[in-house]
C-alpha cells in the first residue's frame, strides 16, 4: 500500500486542481488503484473468504471474522500469541484461543487441621470445621495439631472437691488445668487447686472456709 505521489497529488494527498492557481488534478494511476484493491482482497483473502463478484460485504465480513478470530471463536487465521496460566496456588490456563478457566483448590478441615498442605487455600469455612469453637464465658477454641485450651466458672463450697465437666471432652488427654494458683494442700488457710484431670472432667478442691468462685483453664489435646 502507498499514498498517491502521481503528478497533481499535493502532500500525498488527492487534488481536485484549480485552473485560478494552475494546480492540476490528480492523476489516478493503475498503481495506487492496485494497491488499494491488493489491500482489500489480502484482508478478505486472509480470513478465509472467498472473492464474490458483486458482494460488497466482504470486507465487512472479513473484519468481523478477523476481529473474532483474534479472540479464538472465528473464522479468521489470526494466530493466538498470548497465554494466560496458572501460578502459585492457581491452577488452569492456557492460549486464548479458547474460553478458560484458572482454579484455587480449597483446603479440607482435615488438611487444615494438619497444617502440612502447602498448596491450597484455607477458607473460613474449613478453618472453622477444623478448629471448633465455643466462646462463651464456658467455652474452648482448637488451635493447630488438635491442641484445645478450654475455660469455665464455677462455685466450689467450703473445703469440698468437686468433679467439673468440660465444656467439651479432649480427644486424647487432658495435659494440665489450672484454677485460680495455688497449692496443693488440704489445709483451710490455702488456696484452691486442681485435684485430677480427665478427657472430660477435672476435679477442684476448695481449701478455704468459705465457698469461692473459681476461673479454671484446661489444656489438651
Amino acid at each position: 500500500m502507498h499514498r498517491i505521489d502521481t503528478d497533481g497529488s499535493v502532500n500525498a494527498l488527492f487534488s481536485d486542481g484549480s485552473p485560478q492557481t494552475g494546480q492540476a488534478s490528480t492523476l489516478v494511476d493503475a498503481a495506487w488503484l492496485n494497491a488499494v484493491q491488493e489491500a482489500l482482497v489480502d484482508a478478505i483473502l486472509f480470513a478465509g473468504i472467498g472473492l464474490i463478484k458483486g458482494d460488497h460485504t466482504q470486507l465487512r465480513q472479513a473484519i468481523i471474522a478477523l476481529a473474532a478470530g483474534a479472540a479464538g471463536s472465528g473464522g479468521g487465521a489470526v494466530p493466538t500469541l498470548r497465554e494466560v496460566n496458572g501460578g502459585g496456588l492457581v491452577t488452569g490456563g492456557g492460549p486464548l484461543a479458547a474460553n478458560l478457566t484458572l482454579s484455587v483448590a480449597k483446603a479440607t478441615a482435615a488438611e487444615v487441621l494438619a497444617g502440612t498442605r502447602d498448596d491450597v487455600a484455607i477458607t473460613p469455612l474449613a478453618q472453622a470445621t477444623a478448629r471448633p469453637r465455643s466462646l462463651t464465658s464456658s467455652g474452648y477454641i482448637t488451635l493447630d495439631g488438635g491442641f484445645m485450651i478450654q475455660w469455665l466458672r464455677a462455685t466450689i463450697g467450703a473445703n469440698q472437691q468437686v468433679i467439673l465437666a468440660l465444656p467439651t471432652s479432649f480427644t486424647t488427654e487432658c495435659y494440665g488445668a489450672f484454677v485460680n494458683g495455688g497449692r496443693s494442700t488440704t489445709s483451710a488457710q490455702d488456696n484452691t487447686f486442681v485435684s485430677g484431670d480427665g478427657v472430660s472432667n477435672i476435679s477442684v478442691y476448695n481449701a478455704e472456709d468459705v465457698a469461692i468462685s473459681v476461673n479454671i483453664i484446661a489444656i489438651g489435646r
